[in-house]
């Protein structure tokens, strides 16, 4: 039984697949099988996958038909015979040292270990940030938060990235946890999934380690499916947030409610990127928010609470939100693309 199964799903990465594969095979960490899940690619992947296979017999190649990222991972699990479990993004890739320093903050108390990401846009690299060196579950009572706002670690006198706590593919996971808690990816889930996984595995837990060291670097794509035009977004957010309601009972009480707004924050986050001000939807402002409005007057997207130790910015929209204020939320819209654009 190997130490480590790291799970690759692969659908049409023809482009980037070699360098993520290369970067595997080139780990210092040598007890790991590679399980590459093809999701009825059509541009070529496939054959990768096998000759790459032909390369190192600790890779596993399975064809399927194309059911999506989640069913991918999903049957991963059910092959993966590793006691840690891996997930690596098929047009990512991961330092050399990214395996043997996880695997090197494994004990029997720690169940999930998390390091930081470097974000590749072109040539440039940026570093996500934690605010320090290691962190464990104790530190971070608010980390069920963690997962939909990244301000939320400020309550515990930390700051962690959004994307440390919710990306699939920056950790290892005991394979044991998953199994013994079923812990599963939502295959009617195409936002926010990673997320949620990762929340069920951090409750369930005896403890997580966040290590400050950046191994994994992670490919922005413009058409990515966090950045594509979604109309039917609202639909897709119905289906996450009763799966974020359904988790919000196991919540510790204190930050429930806190959780339960912040849900519908980040379904409202998900609204206004991807369809309401996105790029492509020519709708003039005051269509825009009519549009908004017919959206929030559904309970989806109702706010409870204001988190205190939010970032002004967030109070400011989360207030706005929680009024319907669909002309302020629009000229902040406005404003968060603008100050991205200069990141």
């Amino acid at each position: 039984m190997p130490k480590i199964s790291v799970i690759i799903p692969v659908y049409n990465n023809a482009a980037y697949l070699p360098q993520c594969l290369d970067s595997l095979l080139a780990q210092a960490f040598r007890d790991f099988e590679c399980i590459l899940v093809d999701d009825g690619s059509s541009d070529g992947s496939d054959v990768i996958c096998d000759d790459y296979q032909k390369k190192d017999d600790r890779l596993k190649v399975y064809h399927i038909q194309n059911h999506g990222v989640s069913y991918a991972r999903n049957y991963g699990l059910e092959v993966a015979n590793g006691e840690w479990i891996s997930f690596i993004d098929s047009d990512d890739w991961i330092s050399t040292d990214f395996l043997s320093t996880l695997y090197a903050h494994t004990d029997e108390n720690t169940d999930v270990i998390i390091c930081n990401i470097y974000f590749n846009v072109g040539e440039n690299q940026i570093q996500k940030i934690c605010s320090k060196p290691l962190i464990y579950k104790k530190d971070y009572p608010s980390f069920p938060l963690a997962t939909l706002v990244p301000d939320c670690s400020r309550a515990d006198g930390l700051y962690v990235s959004l994307e440390l706590m919710s990306s699939a593919c920056n950790k290892l996971t005991r394979k044991s946890l998953l199994d013994a808690n079923r812990i599963r990816y939502n295959e009617k889930m195409y936002l926010n999934e990673d997320g949620l996984f990762n929340l069920r595995c951090y409750l369930k837990a005896k403890d997580f380690k966040i290590i400050e060291t950046p191994l994994y670097h992670y490919r922005i794509l413009m058409n990515s499916s966090n950045r594509r035009y979604m109309p039917d977004v609202h639909n897709q957010n119905d289906i996450v947030g009763k799966a974020f309601y359904d988790l919000s009972k196991e919540i510790p009480g204190k930050i429930a409610q806190d959780f339960c707004s912040l849900s519908s924050y980040r379904l409202y986050l998900n609204l206004m990127s991807l369809y309401i001000d996105h790029p492509m939807n020519e709708l003039s402002f005051i269509k825009k928010m009519r549009l908004l409005k017919t959206y929030l007057d559904a309970d989806l997207y109702h706010v409870f609470s204001i988190p205190r130790y939010m970032a002004f910015f967030k109070k400011v929209e989360l207030m706005a939100l929680q009024h319907h204020c669909c002309f302020v939320l629009l000229l902040l819209s406005k404003y968060r693309s603008y100050r991205n654009t200069l990141v």
